[in-house]
């Protein structure tokens, strides 16, 4: 007779959650992050009332989003700043 123990909880060997990344090598390692939960500040943030304090925080914690991708973005970033520029 095999008796459970009710304050045991089962965890699975392998979890794959929806939407991580690993962040790259920096002093601080935090680990795989939920981008979608990790970008709710730049969102947040792009409705302050100054313009440019706006962009940069929202720039800011959208480079934290992306985590070892940040170049991908910092690229695309610039890409529409010179469509806008014209050049």
């Amino acid at each position: 007779m095999s008796a459970a123990s009710p304050n045991v909880e089962h965890t699975p060997d392998s979890v794959t959650p929806a939407a991580l990344t690993h962040p790259a090598s920096t002093p601080i390692t935090r680990g795989p992050i939920s981008q979608p939960h990790f970008a709710l500040p730049a969102v947040l943030v792009a409705a302050e009332s100054s313009p440019l304090k706006a962009a940069l925080d929202a720039i800011s914690h959208a480079l934290e989003t992306y985590g070892e991708h940040y170049p991908d973005l910092l690229e695309e970033i610039r890409s529409v700043c010179a469509e806008q520029a014209g050049t």
